[in-house]
This record gives C-alpha cells, structure tokens and sequence, in this order.
C-alpha cells in the first residue's frame, strides 16, 4: 500500500517547507560564503561581512528599528537568556510573565531564582476571554514595582495574540523592561515597539529561515550585562567585550550560512507576506475541527482576529499523544503533542487531563486539502 503523502502541521516547531530560495540561498552560502566574517581582507570574508550587514538592514526594516539594534544569536533560547542574565538583576527585584510564556523564558527566570532572590509573579488573565485583568496588575505593580515585564507576541500553544500594548504601556509607567518574545510571530505578525525594549526572534519560525540564527533588538541601547564572551574579529587586544554595538552580544563565529538563509527568507517574505493567508487558513482551520463533536478546541470567547497560525485541541476519550500517534501512523499528518514547552498555559486552559494539547500549526504553505485531511482523520477517532 502506497504511503499517504506527508501533511506537515507542525509549523510552530519550525515551518516547514522553506521557500525554494532559501534553500538556494543556503547552499550557495555553504558552498562560497562558509568563511568567517571581520576576519579576514581576502574578498570572501568581506562578502560575508556584507551579507550579514544587509540582512541586518532588511531585518530591521520589520519594525522600523535601527540596524545597529541587531545581535545575532543561535537561537531565541540563547538570546533570552543573554538578555535575562544580562539584566543584571538583583535581590528584591519583581519579575512578571504571562500563563503563555515558553521555557525559553520560564526556565532561565527559575533557575536564576535559586541565586538571587528575585520575585516571580503570574500576570492575571481572564480564562473566559483571555484578556488581562489590568485592575489587578496595576494592584500588584503597585505592592510590587515591576522591574521586568516578559510577554510572548503569539503563544506558541493556542496561537494566541497576546495584547501587549496594554500590559506594557502600563509597566512602563513603572520604568519597567518591557520584553517581547515573537519567535512565532516576526515575519508574518510584526509588532509595535513603543513601549517594547527588546524583541526576541527565531529565523527558523515564522521568519521562514533555517536552524541558527535567531537574535534580538536591543530598542533602546539598555547595554545588558555581558554574560557571553569570547572573540568578535575587532579589538582583539582588549579584555574586555566592546562597549557598544552588536559586537558587545556576538561573541565567536557567526553562521554565515544561517545568515545568507535569511538574507533571502526576508527578500520572500517581502514578496510574498504570508499574514493574510495565514489568518484566511486559521479560520479555516477552525471553523471545519468546530463540527467535529469529539474534538473540543481552546479557543477564548470571541477569538476571532486573535488566533494566529496555531490551534490545540483534544479528543474526547484520547490522550493528546495518542491522537498524534494515530495521526503519524494512519495518515502522515504532522503534528506536535504535549505540553510544548510551557508549563503555565496548560493549568490555564484546562489541558492537564489529557496530558497537554494536540497542536496545529499552519504556515505559508498549508493548503486547505489538508485541513481538510486532518478533519477527516480526526473524526475517525
């Protein structure tokens, strides 16, 4: 019998495919731009040098930011511990996250806890409408001053927009970092930065690049604490890591490859923005697993407009597991299952019974033949 082709709904993992460019891109870059950039004055090396400058430019014309803003990291992970570490706070210090926060965040917080006593404190979301109680903040910003204020753009379980103008506009009356995490959303759903002082991406996500690089906005110039260092190719005699630029944050090799990858990602991105098809699919996606009567979807009350790219659910009678196990085997469709990395929003949503969500994640590429396959396998169960 002749394997069902692949429907990968795994998006939010990273998307998958990437756009036949990139992955030209990606191997023009491994095989004539693999060299280290600032370096070297072999043209090469100077090549590299201008493909990470111009990325930079392109980048940064997401948000209307200065290029200067960018550090180029391998990952989110690593570039919200940088900025969380670098923060240098300090005993007594107040520290606020939302229930939707990925351990990129929750884990780095937690572990700094052990040695400083920094307070961590739980943003009040309403679970009918999943809006923020802000009474109830600007209570507890008022008992506790929030010195930090860390939010995702979109969760990475239910797709969620979150509304971070509101939540930030007001801890910065508190002189807070504000911290915005859009991983799942830069690219596709760019934000606002007022009131934002750092911007957190991942190149391998909406952003339609590969794996390694990734990065953030310093907005502001906070000049975090250097928590990572090591050789930048300039000013090889001092000690120190530079006091000023990117080269503060970018210690050791940068990987050109990566880079060149989202060079052209963001040249696609570009011409082809992917947010309208997105939200038409994510309507899509919901309103055909709504007449599924097993399926229940977490959605808040009037959710439209507020659900982005990604959808969990559960089945009645199943664990989140065994329905992607099922989904895998008998039909080839791609999804995640579980917990996906953040441990709040499950307790939130009411997931904990069925050990985490079944996660649906459309990107650029999703058609609506495969939703369509995915509800078919659904109310098979």
């Amino acid at each position: 019998m002749k394997e069902a082709e692949r429907i990968y709904l795994d998006n939010a993992a990273t998307t998958f495919p990437k756009p036949e460019s990139v992955y030209k891109a990606l191997d023009y870059a491994n095989r004539n731009l693999a060299f280290n950039a600032g370096r070297g004055h072999y043209a090469a090396a100077q090549k590299v040098s201008d493909v990470i400058n111009e990325t930079k430019v392109k980048l940064a014309e997401l948000i209307h930011a200065q290029p200067s803003r960018i550090s180029f990291e391998s990952s989110a992970t690593e570039s919200l511990n940088i900025i969380i570490l670098g923060l240098n706070l300090k005993d007594g210090d107040n520290i606020y996250y939302s229930p939707f926060e990925h351990n990129a965040i929750i884990r780095p917080l937690y572990n700094l806890a052990k040695s400083i006593h920094i307070n961590l404190f739980e943003i009040p979301f309403d679970k009918e409408n999943w809006m923020p109680d802000l009474k109830k903040l600007n209570d507890k910003f008022v008992r506790n001053p929030p010195k930090a204020v860390f939010l995702s753009h979109i969760s990475n379980v239910t797709g969620y927009i979150l509304p971070f103008e509101e939540i930030f506009k007001l801890s910065k009356s508190y002189d807070a970092i504000n911290v915005l995490d859009c991983a799942q959303s830069l690219g596709v759903l760019n934000p606002t930065t007022e009131d934002v002082d750092f911007i957190v991406f991942a190149g391998h996500k909406s952003l339609y690049a590969s794996f390694g690089v990734a990065g953030f906005f310093d907005l502001n110039d906070y000049k975090l604490k250097v928590v990572k260092s090591g050789g930048t190719g300039s000013d090889s005699l001092n000690h120190d890591m530079p006091e000023n630029g990117s080269g503060r944050y970018e210690s050791g090799s940068l990987n050109s490859v990566a880079v060149a990858g989202l060079d052209a990602s963001l040249d696609w991105l570009k011409e082809n923005p992917p947010l309208m098809h997105e939200k038409e699919r994510t309507e899509f996606l919901i309103s055909e697993l709504s007449e599924i009567p097993s399926v229940k979807l977490f959605l808040p009350q009037n959710y439209k407009n507020r659900i982005l790219g990604i959808v969990s659910l559960s089945v009645d009678g199943y664990i989140a597991q065994d329905v992607g196990l099922i989904l895998a085997d008998e039909f080839n469709i791609c999804v995640r299952t579980g917990y996906h990395c953040a441990p709040f929003v499950h307790e939130f949503i009411g997931s904990i019974e069925t050990q985490g969500t079944v996660r649906v994640s459309i990107g650029a590429f999703t058609n609506k033949d495969e939703i369509i396959k995915l509800k078919e396998g659904l109310e098979t169960l």
